[in-house]
């Protein structure tokens, strides 16, 4: 992958990353290079706990949410409707208040504020909003234009483009318009997938996706997950909910965090289901789908009249019991001192080509960093200008229709006003 970053913006950046940390803990210690969630130290270290204060009432949300995502993997988080996936979600790509919410979120062992966790992740939403009469390339094109520091030549802009177009698998629909009810263009998978190619075209080191499988066929669904392990394998972090993933789906998937209610009922990877609900008291039929026999059983154990409490707390317990054995499967740090600090993770990343747009206030200081953007205002003004009337040309008529719309509604005010009197005499009907 080729090096596309502004030099002076990484350097910034991997300055205030360095400066932050001596200031906030006095030591340099450098940490296994993994996305940690943990409000205190624990026997499993990579733990995020938080409640939200919603509508005037304290409401548990999430509660004591156990998960480790590691870049080159992908982390999938499953459960029924209204289990907490998309809050957790949210929560990790902090878009919830923080105010209402409690825990800590690391990486690397290091506070991930969120001033830099804006610069270094990207998240999916679960719609398509994207401009129908443009191609796919000129859309991604686009995001370049915006999201990438107008240092970069265009030429670099469009290698990027062309590489993400081959790493989306869109090869063969570059060229095709993405359509909507109207215009046919693009297939639902593709859709998604450029979506998914707005959103990291700068590379980011985390990615999170909000159902990105929703309302696709199996096969789509299959091709976006491939994407998404592709991203995973070039040094990102992908953390995603899911509904309820395929056979197929399921042998991309590195780490899996079942859900219900809120609470955790499941950590670790697929290949743990097994022993797991074993000795829950629940084996896995040999020929079952492991996915589904795990959220149908977590289905009926919230139907009950106890609800999916026992597995809660087994989980719990679990998770003590194999303590040593997670340790050993999932690869937890077994020295801090043997990885690699936050700082200099993010320079790994640059070095392999990850690139990290927009740059940070030169004094690196908390109380003074502030964000900055890619481009100044004016730059971004152009660009979705320009984007928006190529996309009016080609939709004609519905460029009519709003002209003409202007047009009717610019007159009937007119003829409301028209030669009124400009005094402030007042008309009474005698």
């Amino acid at each position: 992958m080729s090096r596309v970053v502004d030099d002076d913006s990484a350097s910034q950046l991997l300055k205030r990353v360095g400066d932050a940390r001596k200031e906030a803990t006095g030591d340099e210690t450098p940490v296994h290079h993994t996305l940690n969630m943990s409000p205190e130290t624990r026997a499993l270290p990579f733990v995020l706990s938080f409640l939200e204060d919603f509508f005037s009432r304290t409401k548990t949300l999430l509660n004591d949410i156990c998960g480790e995502a590691r870049d080159g993997e992908v982390m999938a988080v499953l459960g029924a409707s209204g289990s907490g996936k998309s809050t957790l979600i949210d929560a990790l790509a902090n878009r919830i208040a923080r105010g209402s919410l409690k825990g800590k979120v690391t990486l690397n062992g290091e506070p991930l504020e969120s001033r830099l966790l804006k610069v270094i992740s990207a998240y999916v939403m679960q719609d398509d909003l994207l401009f129908p009469m443009l191609t796919v390339e000129e859309t991604l094109m686009f995001a370049a234009e915006f999201r990438l520091p107008r240092t970069l030549s265009k030429s670099k802009k469009q290698a990027r483009v062309q590489q993400l177009i081959d790493q989306l698998g869109l090869r063969n629909a570059a060229k095709t318009i993405i359509g909507d009810e109207g215009h046919r263009g693009v297939s639902g998978g593709e859709r998604r997938r450029v979506s998914i190619g707005i959103d990291i075209i700068h590379d980011p080191i985390i990615l999170f996706l909000d159902e990105p499988t929703s309302g696709l066929d199996s096969t789509s669904a299959y091709m976006v997950v491939k994407v998404l392990q592709r991203i995973a394998q070039s040094g990102s972090i992908v953390i995603m909910s899911i509904h309820q993933p395929s056979y197929r789906i399921m042998g991309l998937l590195d780490r899996l965090l079942f859900l219900s209610k809120g609470q955790t009922v499941f950590s670790g990877t697929p290949s743990d289901l097994p022993g797991y609900f074993g000795e829950f008291g629940a084996p896995i039929p040999e020929n079952e789908n492991k996915t589904e026999f795990a959220l149908d059983l977590i289905r009926e154990l919230e139907g009950s009249q106890g609800g999916a409490k026992a597995l809660v707390e087994f989980h719990k317990g679990w998770q003590i019991k194999h303590k040593s054995n997670l340790h050993n499967i999932e690869g937890a740090p077994q020295d801090s001192r043997g990885g690699l600090s936050l700082k200099e993770a993010i320079s790994a990343s640059i070095s392999r080509g990850k690139l990290v747009s927009g740059a940070t206030n030169t004094d690196a200081s908390p109380a003074s960093m502030v964000p900055t953007f890619a481009n100044p205002c004016w730059n971004e003004i152009v660009t979705l200008s320009k984007r928006s009337v190529m996309n009016s040309r080609r939709m004609p008529e519905l460029f009519g229709i709003r002209l003409g719309a202007v047009l009717v509604t610019g007159f009937i005010l007119a003829t409301m006003f028209w030669q009124l009197d400009n005094s402030l005499r007042v008309y009474k009907n005698d």
